[in-house]
């Protein structure tokens, strides 16, 4: 294959790649939209509900205990929204691995292409040239490789993490609405 070939599929991958990429962050864009409304519309459902059965509450037991009805509602709310966000960002993460992985592998292919086109044009004596090339290029690749498995690993203790705040939060959310469900029992 020529080099202006090799150059020219490389411009037109990379073209797709970007496509491809815009598309997927265009759409995980558009799904936290809808995500953050029917989150927002939520909240003000519950806090309308909420006010209007605080503001006919008849003592103060009663506003607690109608304050400790919104308080768990809220709290799970938050814990699924939380939740949802990084399923989203997960995805759209994914998303962009594959992408970039099949443009890594599409890449690698057409330098291993031009390597070998240089290696059989090149003037003799050259070989350890070509090799020192073909093993830099094969370092790279590992370098990516071990990169990715980095960042996944990230990916999987941030979402560990949250997973481990949400128990702790959900925990602690149940004891207040606990707690104040019994002081307005006294």
């Amino acid at each position: 294959m020529q080099v202006q070939e090799l150059v020219s599929a490389s411009q037109k991958s990379g073209v797709a790649m970007f496509v491809e990429l815009s598309s997927t962050f265009t759409d995980s864009m558009d799904r936290l939209a809808h995500l953050n409304l029917e989150a927002a519309r939520n909240f003000l459902d519950a806090t309308r509900n909420f006010s209007q059965r605080a503001l006919s509450a008849q003592g103060p037991s009663e506003w607690l205990a109608v304050q400790s009805e919104f308080m768990a509602p809220a709290s799970q709310q938050v814990q699924d929204y939380n939740r949802r966000v990084l399923e989203l960002a997960a995805a759209a993460q994914a998303a962009c691995v594959r992408c970039t992985q099949a443009q890594v592998a599409e890449y690698g292919t057409q330098t291993r292409a031009m390597l070998n086109d240089f290696a059989q044009r090149a003037p003799r004596g050259s070989e350890p040239i070509v090799a020192a090339l073909d093993s830099a290029i094969s370092a790279a690749h590992a370098l990516y490789g071990s990169l990715q498995e980095t960042g996944q690993q990230a990916v999987e203790a941030a979402r560990s993490s949250l997973e481990m705040a949400t128990a702790a939060a959900s925990k602690s959310a149940k004891r207040a609405v606990d707690l104040t469900a019994e002081t307005a029992k006294r």
